[in-house]
């Protein structure tokens, strides 16, 4: 049976970046980008793991991690929450909330996957995202981290269009790998099956 990840962003860039890191058969991935949809998603999917944007319409992740974490079913549930490169973290709102780390976007989305992975698992990879900020005090959460301190924010539009140019690349750099990817296993299986043949022909 395949392990469910729930990841809810606005972002879809984002979103896409993941579905590809999740190609896995022994995952299944679900997704949504509005905020009033995701207790109604959880209950119904009852996931392994999720991914919360700290951002997102109707209601953002602070409070879907603590109606989350309110429901006896998933108080075991690791909660990775996930923000913006620009975006400050409220850090009075994550205070008591139990959740496993907090990753800045852009990210690699290999990396966060194979951190997921480790999560369901019940195993903690000792290497951390590169995008990870340091870990904060014991009044925090229990497992979690928070993000250093930022430069000024640019002017709204500015900021915005900088977040979104920075959003093409990564999903440019994602598209980059796994094409490469795809053509050397490509090459691989067609050296291998011409090796083959000139053995049967010598």
């Amino acid at each position: 049976m395949a392990y469910r990840v729930f990841f809810a962003d606005s972002s879809p860039s984002a979103l896409n970046t993941l579905h590809m890191a999740f190609q896995d058969s022994t995952y299944d991935l679900y997704t949504t980008s509005d905020g009033g949809e995701v207790l109604g998603l959880v209950h119904q999917i009852k996931p392994d793991a999720i991914a919360l944007g700290l951002s997102l319409p109707q209601k953002d992740g602070y409070e879907i991690a603590r109606m989350i974490r309110d429901v006896p079913d998933f108080k075991q549930t690791p909660i990775i929450l996930l923000c913006g490169a620009g975006e400050d973290v409220e850090e009075k709102r994550l205070s008591g909330l139990d959740y496993a780390e907090i990753v800045v976007k852009p990210f690699d989305s290999e990396e966060l996957a194979h951190r997921i992975r480790s999560l369901i698992s019940g195993t903690q990879d000792p290497e951390s995202l590169p995008e990870e900020p340091e870990p904060v005090s014991d009044q925090g959460a229990s497992a979690g981290t928070a993000l250093p301190p930022e430069p000024a924010e640019p002017e709204a539009g500015e900021a915005l269009v900088a977040r979104v140019r920075q959003e093409i690349l990564e999903m440019e750099r994602e598209l980059e790998k796994r094409i490469a990817a795809r053509v050397k296993a490509e090459l691989k299986a067609w050296l291998q099956f011409d090796q083959a043949k000139d053995s049967e022909n010598p």
